[in-house]
């Protein structure tokens, strides 16, 4: 059974601030965050898998040895296909039903083989499961540095003050920028300028701790709907690429 509240769903508003709010309390973006996580080892997998078996079944189909490793190929993506539908609908509540592969149209075997390899399905599963790395690249980037900068600005308040941490901004050295504004008026010019100056700083109270924490807070939930818009992207992909003859149905 999929998750409520489904990422799927499209809607032409904008969601109001109530809704930005109420996302790290949902199920579905942790269902979306598990998905993410797993598209890294999955993508590694699937396009290894892949690129390898297809360079080896075309290679060695000249001499029909490649032929059962090309059948094989294709027959891993199939079902990995099948597995990512399962895993979009029920983390992503994506709307990807099987796809018909018509093979009980055709009776003899050769008919068979033409009607899945001239299947849009089976193309697009293929697109699906190679782009797979990619999309593990970015979503294991994002969560990685949303998770561990959120989660460690979140707790400063826990070990701001142990022996040898420094909690803080950091900088190598200050940074100065002289700021003006000049606007000529008949013979003169007019003008307004300042200097704004960024230095380190360094955490050593309990109050800035706090401050770091609340910071925290905001870095996660402006996080969690960065994740929650990249599973609607991933559910989009996976009802395109999946289940390409129920696409924009």
């Amino acid at each position: 059974m999929a998750l409520s509240d489904p990422v799927s769903s499209v809607s032409t508003t904008l969601p109001s601030v109530r809704q930005l709010l109420l996302v790290p309390f949902r199920l579905r973006t942790y269902g979306v965050v598990l998905y993410l996580v797993l598209a890294f080892p999955l993508g590694i997998g699937y396009f290894v898998g892949t690129v390898v078996g297809l360079s080896l079944g075309i290679s060695l189909s000249v001499f029909l040895v490649g032929l059962p490793i090309l059948a094989a190929t294709i027959g891993g993506v199939v079902v990995v296909a099948a597995g990512e539908r399962v895993m979009a609908q029920r983390l992503l509540g994506a709307d990807v039903p099987a796809p018909s592969w018509g093979l009980s149209e055709a009776s003899r075997l050769r008919d068979q083989v033409l009607t899945v390899l001239t299947n849009p399905a089976l193309w697009g599963s293929l697109i699906f499961v190679l782009s797979k790395l990619a999309v593990g690249v970015a979503a294991f980037t994002i969560v990685v540095v949303v998770l561990s900068l959120g989660l460690s600005l979140l707790a400063a308040p826990r070990y701001y003050n142990m022996p040898g941490t420094s909690v803080g901004l950091f900088l190598p050295e200050p940074i100065q920028r002289e700021l003006s504004l000049v606007v000529p008026w008949e013979q003169f010019e007019v003008g307004l300028s300042f200097i704004v100056r960024l230095t380190s700083w360094e955490v050593s109270t309990l109050p800035g701790a706090l401050l770091l924490s609340v910071l925290g807070v905001f870095v996660l939930l402006v996080g969690m709907n960065i994740l929650t818009a990249g599973g609607w992207i991933c559910a989009r992909w996976a009802e395109l690429t999946l289940s390409p003859g129920n696409a924009g149905e």
